[in-house]
């Protein structure tokens, strides 16, 4: 295991650590709701991340296409994402529940909305380092041993997070939580700072650090490639919108992703859900947050490997799986323990899309376009979260049972369209039409 491998595992981890602190299916709803926030506030939970997250990398992406030297842009952006944590934890502290509800709610959504910008201004340059620095058939590994390490933190966040909810009063209990999520970021951060990109790049090539700088994609034509690269797009000419016109499998894919994405509308609900058909304490989402954990270290352990040996497309198929089987679940599960399914199947929704959506990206797009194709995935798919929305009006006047059924059908959806539309990228050429 070289140095960066080590480092990236340990950035992914620790970061993963920091989100289970706040993570949204479980953690974040509770806090909402004890501010006073109703269902459409827990249904603007996912719409404010997705929208927060992925609507504005475009702004970044020709940057990050541009820039040789990625890690200076990533530390810079990394810092921006982190901050708000800590910014959200001293509103909970001092401000959340000595305020109006309305303005409560609306400082709660600003701050989070501002974490989810910095992730979008982040990940572009983020992940095009990542594959700058890693061959192709070690990525599937690398993010599973991030997904791996960081639920084995999660499971141990989760039993804390469980203690901390029982033994402070609300909103003391999340300021530390989240006071923790920004603890666990910063120390992610200090990893990202060791991550070694000239010799890295020069190791994996083959060639001489002294000409790392000169070609950073030279690399991957030395990594096994699975898949041949289209020639008709040139990193300089390829624009958002000649991609998507030009890759009828990316354009098949980004159908799947958005009814994947529709499929989530049920996420921000299974907490509260659960909370109160079975009369839970608000503590029990800390127990939630360690089934999470424990169904994300064995989707890791399965589907990591798996990707490098049959390619992502399999490991996105089975996030659709999951996520259909984690909304039937929550409508028919008639105890606690059987409703603990539904986060074990979330788990599995999310590792899965951790492993495998960004590298399946990478391998529909041309050499030079990563920045740009993952910036217009987000842009194209990210509008179907207004679902979540939806999902809260609807939970309004008829209850929770139908977001679920629809999550459910959205992912059966997204499955068959994966299954007959979407062809695996490696051993084949980006397809164009």
């Amino acid at each position: 295991m070289n140095w960066n491998f080590f480092a990236n595992v340990m950035d992914g981890a620790l970061f993963s650590l920091g989100l289970t602190f706040g993570s949204q299916q479980t953690i974040l709803p509770v806090l909402v709701k004890d501010i006073g926030g109703g269902n459409v506030a827990l249904g603007l939970i996912p719409v404010v991340w997705t929208f927060g997250f992925n609507a504005p990398q475009f702004l970044i992406a020709p940057l990050a296409r541009r820039t040789a030297r990625k890690k200076p842009l990533l530390l810079k952006t990394a810092i921006f994402q982190r901050i708000p944590w800590l910014m959200l934890a001293g509103a909970a502290c001092f401000l959340f529940g000595r305020i109006p509800v309305g303005a409560g709610l609306a400082l709660f959504f600003l701050l989070f909305g501002l974490a989810a910008l910095g992730g979008s201004f982040n990940l572009p340059v983020w992940f095009d380092l990542i594959a700058k620095i890693t061959p192709v058939d070690r990525r599937g590994r690398l993010f599973g041993a991030r997904s791996i390490l960081g639920a084995l933190l999660g499971a141990a966040a989760g039993a804390v997070s469980a203690r901390v909810i029982a033994g402070f009063p609300s909103p003391y209990s999340f300021a530390l939580l989240l006071a923790l999520a920004f603890s666990a970021m910063m120390a992610s951060y200090m990893f990202l700072l060791t991550l070694r990109e000239t010799d890295a790049g020069a190791a994996a090539a083959g060639i001489p650090a002294s000409r790392a700088g000169a070609s950073h994609d030279s690399r991957e034509s030395t990594s096994p490639a699975p898949r041949a690269v289209a020639g008709s797009a040139s990193p300089a000419s390829a624009g958002f919108w000649s991609i998507l016109r030009t890759h009828r499998n990316l354009r098949n894919y980004l159908v799947a992703d958005a009814l994947q994405i529709s499929a989530g509308m049920g996420l921000a609900f299974y907490t509260v859900h659960g909370l109160r058909k079975f009369s839970l304490s608000d503590s029990s989402a800390g127990v939630f947050t360690a089934l999470m954990m424990g169904g994300m270290i064995a989707g890791s352990l399965i589907f990591g490997p798996l990707a490098d040996r049959r390619g992502h497309r399999i490991n996105v198929m089975a996030a659709a799986g999951s996520t259909c089987v984690a909304a039937t679940t929550a409508l028919v599960a008639p105890n606690p323990v059987t409703y603990g399914i539904v986060f074990v199947c979330a788990a599995l929704t999310i590792t899965l899309g951790t492993i495998s959506r960004l590298p399946l990206l990478a391998e529909l797009s041309g050499e030079g376009e990563r920045p740009s194709v993952i910036a217009l995935a987000n842009l194209a798919t990210s509008p179907f979260v207004l679902l979540g929305v939806a999902g809260g009006y609807i939970a309004d006047v008829a209850g929770y049972e139908p977001v679920f059924a629809l999550a459910a059908l959205f992912a059966l959806a997204a499955l068959l369209w994966l299954h007959f539309m979407v062809e695996e990228p490696r051993g084949a050429a980006v397809q164009t039409s």
